[in-house]
């Protein structure tokens, strides 16, 4: 199991408790829009992927399910949903389609429970279990090894308690930002004394110096730097 510097003892969940996990202070709450910048996908995806969504047809119209498979607050992604998110983005770069991609997590739900792509049992040594079920629900055991890699590389920005992605630090960033599903509802904060790097970056902009933030909030100038860097790059692609 890999920890991290905010790692606790806490009972394991049980299934219906997982089902019915409320989004909130101690779980993570991102707007649709923020969960999109942290996947990397179009804000429209990740409401698709969530909440399923209808097309049309030659008579009429269909629709197609959510991949997430719990019960869920439409309009917000919690922080377990987050990381279910990740790995929908991957198999789908690797030309899946989503009904697959539902089936495959349902395949590994019944295994691992709720939120299987956020298990620690998966990301950390799941490789079988992905294999698997790739060869059985996606007769493509290539994507399955595909996704097996990026679990491997994934799990170095994770921490778990109680079996479950409990914190992340994006790449690039590891040593100064991080998020965790218990401080600040998830938001991005930097290491020194969890301040929200938004709150970092609108000081520096009025600044201008990153001396003078790193001063007025008593952290390392590198974590300033790593605060701008990281809100800036949001601002960027705006």
């Amino acid at each position: 199991m890999v920890s991290g510097p905010f790692t606790c003892d806490r009972r394991e969940l049980t299934a219906v408790e997982m089902t019915t996990y409320q989004p909130g202070l101690t779980t993570g709450v991102y707007a649709y829009r923020v969960a999109a910048r942290l996947v990397g996908v179009p804000a429209p995806r990740i409401t698709r992927w969530a909440d399923g969504y209808i097309f049309q047809v030659k008579e009429g119209y269909g629709s197609s399910r959510p991949v997430l498979q719990t019960e869920r607050h439409k309009g917000v992604i919690t922080f377990n949903e987050l990381f279910e998110l990740f790995f929908v983005r991957e198999y789908v770069a690797l030309g899946v389609s989503l009904p697959h991609v539902r089936r495959t997590a349902e395949v590994l739900a019944d295994q691992l429970g709720p939120h299987p792509f956020a298990s620690a049992e998966l990301i950390v040594s799941g490789r079988e279990l992905i294999l698997n079920s790739a060869e059985s629900v996606l007769q493509r055991p290539d994507v399955g090894q595909l996704v097996a890699d990026f679990a491997v590389g994934f799990a170095r920005q994770v921490a778990f308690r109680s079996n479950r992605a409990a914190q992340y630090r994006p790449h690039g960033f590891q040593s100064h930002v991080f998020l965790d599903r218990e401080i600040r509802a998830g938001e991005a904060v930097v290491t020194s004394h969890a301040i929200p790097t938004r709150s970092i970056y609108a000081l520096w902009e009025q600044e201008k110096s990153i001396p003078a933030v790193a001063e007025y909030y008593d952290i390392p100038a590198s974590d300033v730097s790593a605060a701008v860097r990281y809100e800036g790059q949001w601002r960027l692609a705006a």
